[in-house]
């Protein structure tokens, strides 16, 4: 028996697998370009219709008292992303654990420098309504705990149905004074301790 016939089982094996592999890739490039035609078809007979309001009942009311309230010095943004306004690359903390909670996550107002855009201040409706528990981060009382390390005030609105003008500044005022208090995060060693190892 020649090496030549103890070769061939391992040629036509290659071979197969080649041709497989080939095939394989044809069909997933095949299926990939139905797929995007598929949607662009469907993309094509989707037809809509303009909302009658972009909102309604409490987050209506607020708005509206926000602006009434501080729309002279700040402009008020609706429905703003957490991961817009708070960064989770913090440290030598996990940045995908960080990222995951705030991900996906808004809160209803966002009160910015109009000169600058800077975040001033943040609004969340708390209607009371039981959060979902497999995802952590979604209940304000969780937000108030993201945007207090991030040192920027953070106002929940509980009751929505019973607000007025007078409990909006009060709640301001008493969030506002509490950010003021606390101490800010340490930013890593000073440059002194660093230098003194150095020369340890």
């Amino acid at each position: 028996m020649q090496i030549e016939d103890l070769l061939a089982p391992d040629k036509i094996y290659l071979t197969c697998a080649a041709v497989a592999t080939l095939l394989l890739f044809l069909v997933s490039v095949l299926a990939g370009v139905t797929t995007r035609r598929r949607y662009r078809e469907a993309m094509e007979r989707c037809r809509y219709r303009p909302r009658k309001h972009l909102m309604v009942g409490a987050e209506r009311q607020c708005f509206q008292l926000l602006n009434e309230l501080f729309g002279q010095k700040f402009y008020v943004i609706p429905g703003v992303s957490l991961d817009s306004l708070l960064s989770h690359k913090v440290g030598a903390q996990s940045r995908y654990e960080a990222y995951r909670f705030i991900e996906n996550k808004t809160v209803d107002f966002v009160l910015c420098n109009k000169r600058t855009l800077r975040p001033i201040c943040a609004v969340k409706i708390d209607d009371e309504k039981k959060y979902d528990e497999n995802n952590p981060g979604s209940d304000p009382k969780d937000m108030e705990k993201f945007f207090r390390s991030a040192h920027i005030p953070f106002v929940r609105i509980t009751k929505p149905q019973k607000l007025t003008r007078q409990r909006v500044i009060d709640d301001f005022s008493r969030v506002i004074y509490e950010t003021s208090l606390l101490k800010p995060a340490p930013r890593g060693r000073k440059k002194k301790d660093r230098s003194s190892s150095d020369q340890s």
